[in-house]
């Protein structure tokens, strides 16, 4: 985890020496000067790399085989694995790519910046996205599920849907209003915490397919909305379609957590009596 976390560190800098310099600017060419651009972009990439690693090592004992599976070639069922493994580290990726995305919203506070800039926002969020289906996918075929893969998974996710909208935002490649995508998974848990603390009874939410469908649609629409001049005239529509469901979907899994529907034994929602 260490070696991991130093790579990523050192690939960061290294990148951002990269921005500072002539040749770059010449492409991209941004408001605040190369040097402070680099510098930003470097330090909230870095913060971001950082605090992943951190949490992947503060969850390091949930890196073991599932319960109940089968044996792997490196761990027996409910004991740790010899180390991250592939899939693993192909969700720490997705995390990496996501943080240059948050550095790129840190150098847009600034103001206003070139095309290439959000252009690198999408082309980073869209490999972050689309190696979503290739982690789980390898976690099955190598038989590295764990726990672990499972916490960063959705970590890289539910920030990425936040720093991604963020840097459009101040890009100018999504509306504001579109945030409420980012923000609302944290204010779910958020309710539920508070219910929690309040001695208030919470529900777990039965099994649906349209969580990830309605995460996955996000993740296509997210890329798109940041590339300049791509659809442009559709985004508005696409984007505000596309948060009314996944808030939609939030507002109705509120509603099996607080009790207000029922459970049923076929899965299907009712109104308690």
């Amino acid at each position: 985890m260490l070696e991991t976390g130093g790579a990523a560190a050192a690939a960061t800098l290294g990148f951002g020496v990269l921005l500072a310099t002539d040749w770059v600017w010449l492409v991209s060419r941004a408001a605040p000067s190369p040097e402070t651009a680099a510098a930003t972009w470097a330090a909230g990439t870095l913060l971001v790399v950082v605090g992943l690693c951190a949490y992947a090592y503060a969850n390091a004992d949930e890196n073991v085989a599932p319960e109940g599976g089968r044996a792997s070639g490196s761990a027996e069922p409910g004991h740790p694995y010899d180390g991250l493994g592939v899939p693993t580290a192909v969700t720490l990726v997705r995390g990496f790519l996501v943080a240059g995305v948050a550095g790129i919203a840190g150098v847009a506070l600034y103001g206003p910046l070139s095309p290439s800039w959000a252009w690198g926002a999408a082309v980073g969020y869209g490999v972050a996205a689309a190696l979503d289906a290739l982690d789980g996918a390898l976690a099955r075929r190598l038989d590295r599920v764990s726990r672990l893969g499972g916490r960063l998974d959705t970590a890289v996710d539910a920030f990425g849907l936040l720093v991604a909208p963020l840097a459009g935002v101040l890009l100018g490649e999504l509306a504001w209003w579109y945030l409420s995508v980012g923000v609302a998974r944290y204010v779910f848990l958020a309710g539920i915490g508070l219910r929690e603390r309040a001695d208030r009874p919470t529900f777990d939410l039965p099994p649906r397919a349209s969580r990830r469908v309605l995460a996955g649609i996000q993740m296509a629409v997210v890329p798109l909305a940041l590339a300049p001049g791509v659809f442009d005239p559709w985004m508005p529509l696409v984007t505000g379609v596309a948060a009314a469901a996944l808030l939609l979907g939030f507002a109705r899994d509120w509603g099996y957590v607080s009790g207000r529907f029922r459970r049923d034994d076929d899965g299907n929602a009712s109104v308690p009596e």
